[in-house]
């Protein structure tokens, strides 16, 4: 599925930080997590406006999936902006991104029905745990035939529902990944070399490498270098 994105930002940096990532997260990113390559080419942003008064035209010519909107704008509020595409029942989910720290400013928006309030500076790993939270609610949706409890919890964000769907990528099966994991249990607080984890579960070492990268990238384990006393230091890891 492809979402068509508006971002509405005054700062031109910002805006085309956001347009690179959403269009291709590793070339902004520079180290691609398997979350941001499953994501790559499904997003298409349709307009870019920098002021008050262009994003108004722009959505009453379009609505998108998703809105990225800046709160303080060269000519008015992103808040107002929000008014008005509420009382026009416009059903694009919208986000919201700013620098200020005021909790009325918090409160107002989720009271317009934001689905998001990213704070400035942004940062990358947290705007894509908002597009994946995004993700999950439009395929719930499109899914769905009848409400559900289930459903309700993917939308409303219940705290056994707050995770996204691990989607593992290319490489990566759940049975050796559940392996490997299951042994970080069973050996709490110890660290493991990638040859170690093979011989523990039953694979090669570039195996175990592979899966233990993909935890660092889904910060479920941490790594150190291990220094021995022949040879090249080996990363060690841990779980988080």
């Amino acid at each position: 599925m492809t979402y068509s994105v508006v971002i509405i930002e005054d700062e031109l940096e910002v805006a085309q930080l956001l347009a690179q990532y959403l269009l291709l997260p590793n070339g902004v990113a520079g180290n691609q997590t398997a979350r941001q390559s499953l994501r790559q080419g499904q997003y298409q942003v349709v307009g870019i406006a920098a002021n008050l008064s262009t994003a108004t035209g722009l959505l009453q010519a379009i609505e998108p999936d998703l809105i990225l909107l800046d709160i303080h704008l060269p000519d008015g509020n992103g808040l107002d902006l929000l008014t008005d595409l509420r009382r026009r029942s416009i059903k694009s989910e919208v986000m919201l991104l700013t620098a200020a720290k005021e909790v009325e400013t918090l409160e107002k928006a989720m009271q317009l029905g934001a689905c998001d309030f990213l704070v400035k500076p942004l940062m990358l790993n947290r705007l894509d745990q908002a597009l994946a939270r995004f993700e999950s609610r439009q395929q719930c949706l499109s899914d769905a035939n009848e409400v559900t409890q289930s459903m309700v919890d993917t939308l409303f964000g219940s705290s056994e529902q707050t995770k996204a769907p691990v989607r593992l990528p290319k490489g990566v099966d759940q049975l050796t990944l559940r392996k490997i994991i299951d042994a970080f249990k069973e050996h709490k607080k110890t660290p493991f070399t990638a040859q170690q984890m093979g011989d523990l579960v039953g694979v090669s070492r570039s195996t175990a490498r592979r899966y233990l990268e993909y935890l660092l990238e889904a910060e479920q384990v941490s790594a150190d270098q291990s220094y021995g006393s022949i040879g090249r230091p080996e990363r060690c890891y841990k779980m988080s």
